[in-house]
């Protein structure tokens, strides 16, 4: 398959947003497709309403919705303990193990101590990635060029700063180069997507974002989904999906047609989160709205029947990018790893 073209735009701030009933200040990005050579997604989402702290939804009017525990891809079954409830309900205990993934024997731990999942209630496995080999996985491409709404002094994205090795995708940056991956193999409307990842520390004067996101597989920016992202803050995550498809909020979309949701990110507050430490990100997205969890617990719910028109849930097929970029264009005084990958999993609905 040729490469294809994609380029995100930063929407650099954005006011006061009314989303689920609750004003909230954002500070956020967004991006439209275009470039006449392959590619980079910029790695800023739209800001939105409120936050959800210690797994409990605060300022939704709807209850969060409690996902069905993963089960792992471990050579032997043994029982996960069990996980609180996020709305403070009796705990849940997620089943056993089975033997292998798709992929095939899952005999020896990943690098992370912790093995793709295997099942889902509701889903069904369709894809898992490893990064097993020693370059870019089959129907994976790297971005190149600049993020869409900077130059290339502030960040570029350059392929040879992606590594592989360990079983491990390295996201690598030096000065203001840094990696982006994405998966076009598997574009999907609705189902469930998982990573395993973890950042560095940011020494002074670096700020590279961390990112695991869905994206439009035509390149028709809105909508957008980010899973994990941290604004280059290892100590919280936030993640964003906004509410529309396509062109109806018009080429100069308004936040208010977008109505973006948030984790609120940094002094907001948001989820807390140790970046810097292996953890699993994912999110369910189906009809009734989109989940987040971490480490397979929801942290955050965004209900479709709370999107005020003309903003729309977003319904159109969709495919999954990881990414490192530069916010503030000092980069890096030396070669270093901002982002690690072990692995990543996709599962189809079965609705």
């Amino acid at each position: 398959m040729g490469k294809k073209v994609l380029k995100r735009r930063l929407i650099i701030e954005a006011g006061v947003l009314l989303a689920v009933g609750v004003s909230a200040l954002a500070a956020c990005g967004g991006n439209a497709a275009g470039t006449a050579t392959r590619a980079a997604n910029a790695g800023a989402g739209a800001g939105g309403s409120t936050a959800a702290d210690g797994g409990s939804a605060r300022g939704l009017t709807a209850p969060v919705v409690i996902s069905h525990a993963l089960a792992k891809g471990t050579a032997e079954a043994t029982p996960t303990p069990a996980v609180a409830s996020p709305a403070g309900g009796a705990q849940r205990s997620a089943p056993a193990a089975v033997t292998a993934g798709q992929g095939g024997s899952q005999a020896i731990a990943d690098p992370s101590g912790e093995d793709p999942p295997t099942a889902l209630a509701g889903f069904t496995l369709k894809y898992t990635q490893d990064f097993n080999g020693g370059g870019i996985p089959a129907e994976w491409d790297a971005y190149s060029g600049a993020p869409g709404g900077v130059s290339l002094a502030v960040a570029d994205w350059v392929p040879s700063m992606c590594t592989f090795s360990g079983g491990e995708a390295h996201l690598m940056a030096m000065g203001v180069d840094s990696c982006g991956l994405e998966y076009y193999g598997g574009s999907q409307e609705y189902g469930a997507w998982f990573a395993r990842l973890k950042g560095d520390s940011e020494p002074s004067g670096m700020l590279f974002s961390d990112i695991f996101l869905l994206w439009p597989a035509n390149n028709q920016w809105p909508p957008e989904i980010d899973i994990y992202e941290d604004n280059g803050y290892r100590s919280n995550t936030r993640a964003t999906l906004i509410n529309t498809v396509g062109s109806i909020c018009g080429s100069s979309p308004t936040f208010q047609c977008l109505q973006p949701y948030e984790q609120s990110n940094g002094p907001a507050g948001g989820i807390a989160n140790d970046g810097t430490q292996w953890h699993t990100y994912g999110v369910e997205w189906t009809p009734s709205g989109v989940s987040w969890l971490i480490d397979g617990r929801v942290v955050f719910t965004a209900p479709a029947s709370q999107v005020k028109s003309p903003a729309q849930q977003p319904a159109l097929p969709m495919y999954m990018a990881v990414q490192s970029q530069n916010m503030q264009g000092a980069g890096t005084p030396a070669q270093r790893e901002t982002m690690t990958v072990d692995w990543v999993a996709e599962f189809s609905w079965n609705g």
